[in-house]
């Protein structure tokens, strides 16, 4: 039986902090596995092992991924990025995104059975993860969002209730919200406290 993949995976800071990141859709997650922001360190993929690895985690099926099926795999996986910024950023959608993602959306993907399962192909779980990409930038655009940092330019799918989620990460940015706030709190208070120390002195 294919894994029905849960959504989030583990990042490394440049100062090599571990911080757990939920992206909100396992097509994100995909796309995460690559250059956002045309940011080359984010890139984890560097041999077709590399993605086979992660099928396999996330799907619970080993596929055989080539150089070739490598550069098939980044260019839907690009396409996944491109559009979320698209949707982020309130702009047209890529023509040329758009019709990469179509083009494997309208594949055959691996679909949910109570009997026995197709075989998982690596074409059928590009298919599977097409969909998904299209399910959230058609139906919830409107909840992809930029962590309000101001130094993380994260992108994620707010799948919150209210919809109001802030943070790439609450271990990671939202912590350091916090914590520069306190700072913030004891170094305004600190003049009043030291004025009220003077009267007492007096």
């Amino acid at each position: 039986m294919i894994a029905q993949p849960a959504t989030g995976q583990w990042f490394v800071s440049s100062e090599g902090t571990r911080w757990w990141f939920d992206s909100g859709a396992i097509s994100l997650d995909f796309a995460y596995t690559g250059s956002m922001s045309d940011n080359p360190a984010w890139e984890r993929w560097q041999a077709p092992g590399d993605a086979a690895a992660w099928f396999e985690e996330r799907y619970g099926v080993r596929v055989r991924v080539t150089a070739a099926d490598l550069v098939r795999v980044k260019e839907l996986r690009d396409a996944v990025a491109r559009l979320a910024f698209d949707r982020l950023r309130r702009r047209p959608l890529d023509a040329r995104a758009v019709a990469v993602v179509d083009r494997w959306a309208r594949e055959p993907d691996v679909p949910p059975q109570l009997g026995r399962e197709p075989r998982a192909t690596l074409d059928r779980l590009l298919a599977t993860l097409a969909r998904d990409a299209v399910g959230w930038l058609r139906d919830h655009g409107d909840r992809v969002r930029e962590c309000a940092a101001g130094d993380c330019a994260v992108v994620y799918l707010d799948t919150s209730r209210s919809g109001n989620r802030t943070w790439c990460s609450m271990q990671r940015c939202g912590n350091r919200h916090k914590v520069r706030r306190q700072r913030a709190r004891t170094r305004a208070a600190a003049p009043a406290r030291h004025e009220n120390e003077k009267g007492t002195d007096r």
